[in-house]
């Protein structure tokens, strides 16, 4: 079947078949689209790696699933994050998960293991059910016909969850600073071309970390308080997982978090932790609002299995297909689409080809999902993809919404829980419709968001 056959139908944004040619460079300078990975070409989609040369030397994009298991795992200490993208992520987030390496990076994820392990998940549970139980509550207030953003609906849902889940009497507050913080970086963040060029790259790297330094100060003063404030009660049992993170120690590093570690820390798990998941159960009720047929099917397990009532935790196991709809959204729209590029420290062979010293290695989830050796009609929303018989076998690195390897996202379990809840507990009470004639363009800054939102219309159902 050839790319063109393969298309989904409905036509969604962002499956349009690749181009058969990659991008030039004035093009990529001078009319560079906001998701650049919609213009990587044909061939990286049909060969298990990649190799091409530009004027910033070799470049390889790692499709084969154990090509991605060896950079991303097996000989990871060869291929660290670039020196750029280091820049970049420690700007944002300081010296935490998403940027450190080694002993620190050890240890740190060993002090935030335990907030993010089963029992912490189930009892994040009934706060997340009430927040999307009183977001119902206000969709049915607005009225049957009402038209919402639901990337911004969704935003302030998951923002609500991490901040009453995770920061108690301060996480609204906190939540807002850090989400109005990091809205106002689109532009900071936009990494392109020329910013590598020898002459105007570096004037305009070292402007948008101005930037982006700028964008956090009010955030970090009041971090810096709250975080005093928090160690004045220390001795007293944790509330949340602010007070977790103060109290922790690492017993077999002897160490604890510094207050500049801790604030690293909560800005990785806003950024990763509301961000992506609003992102997930955005394109989810999308995708739902153009497959009635798949719609039909989960609602009639959420019917079957909850029959109205709100779902608790132990419900998820029961109802497999409404997470073969998220799992199969997070691949045709993976949250995080990009992981990251990786710098390659020594010589080395990826399934057969020749990996030289200096090049540089992408393990890009956008391209793998996509892949044509590796999923059957690949555009096309199918979350049937996802069932135990047809999951058989599949290699663990051929899907990677949240990432592979040691560093796999922390959080991982946690997002998965709270969107599988959030969108059993509100599709039980509405349908959403895509308003006809919008112009939906996806925007890649780290995550991918559409541009311009994604307006629906409210329609409860039963109405």
């Amino acid at each position: 079947m050839s790319l063109a056959e393969g298309v989904a139908t409905p036509f969604l944004v962002g499956t349009k078949p690749p181009p058969e040619k990659q991008l030039g460079l004035l093009q990529m300078l001078f009319n560079r689209p906001s998701n650049e990975f919609e213009t990587i070409p044909r061939i990286a989609y049909e060969k298990p790696v990649w190799v091409w040369k530009s004027i910033f030397g070799t470049n390889v994009i790692v499709s084969d699933p154990a090509g991605a298991k060896r950079v991303l795992l097996d000989n990871v200490a060869n291929y660290p994050k670039t020196d750029m993208e280091r820049k970049m992520l420690g700007a944002i987030v300081g010296e935490g998960l998403l940027v450190s390496d080694g002993d620190k990076w050890r240890s740190h994820r060993r002090l935030m293991a335990p907030s993010f392990d089963f029992r912490s998940i189930v009892s994040y549970a009934p706060a997340m059910v009430a927040s999307a139980d009183q977001f119902c509550e206000q969709w049915a207030a607005k009225g049957m016909g009402a038209v919402i953003d639901v990337a911004e609906e969704m935003t302030h849902l998951t923002l609500k969850v991490i901040s009453e889940t995770m920061f108690s009497s301060d996480g609204e507050m906190l939540g807002q600073l850090i989400d109005r913080s990091l809205n106002k970086l689109t532009d900071a963040i936009d990494f392109g071309v020329a910013d590598l060029l020898p002459l105007i790259g570096p004037p305009r790297m070292k402007k948008k970390m101005e930037r982006i330094h700028q964008n956090f100060t009010e955030m970090d003063a009041t971090m810096k308080n709250l975080i005093a404030a928090r160690q004045k009660m220390e001795g007293s049992a944790p509330r949340d997982l602010l007070d977790r993170l103060i109290a922790a120690r690492d017993g077999e590093a002897n160490t604890q978090l510094s207050n500049d570690e801790v604030r690293d820390e909560l800005v990785i798990i806003f950024l990763a932790g509301h961000d992506t998941t609003a992102l997930a159960l955005t394109y989810t009720w999308y995708l739902l609002s153009q497959h009635p047929e798949v719609e039909a099917k989960m609602h009639e397990e959420l019917q079957r299995v909850l029959g109205g009532r709100n779902p608790v935790h132990d419900d998820l196991v029961n109802l497999p297909y409404t997470k073969m709809v998220l799992e199969e959204s997070m691949r045709l729209y993976p949250p995080a689409p990009g992981l990251s590029n990786r710098a390659v420290l020594e010589d080395d062979e990826i399934c057969g080809v020749k990996v030289p010293k200096g090049a540089q290695v992408g393990v890009i989830p956008w391209v793998i999902h996509r892949h044509r050796l590796l999923w059957d009609n690949p555009e096309k929303f199918d979350p049937e993809r996802f069932s135990p018989e047809r999951s058989q076998g599949r290699h663990r690195f051929a899907y990677l919404p949240f990432g592979g390897g040691p560093r796999v996202c922390i959080g991982m379990a946690l997002a998965m829980a709270e969107a599988h809840l959030i969108l059993a507990a509100m599709a039980q009470r509405f349908r959403l419709k895509l308003v006809s004639g919008q112009d939906i363009v996806l925007q890649h800054r780290i995550t991918m968001r559409p541009r311009d939102g994604i307006k629906m219309i409210l329609s409860p159902r039963g109405a």
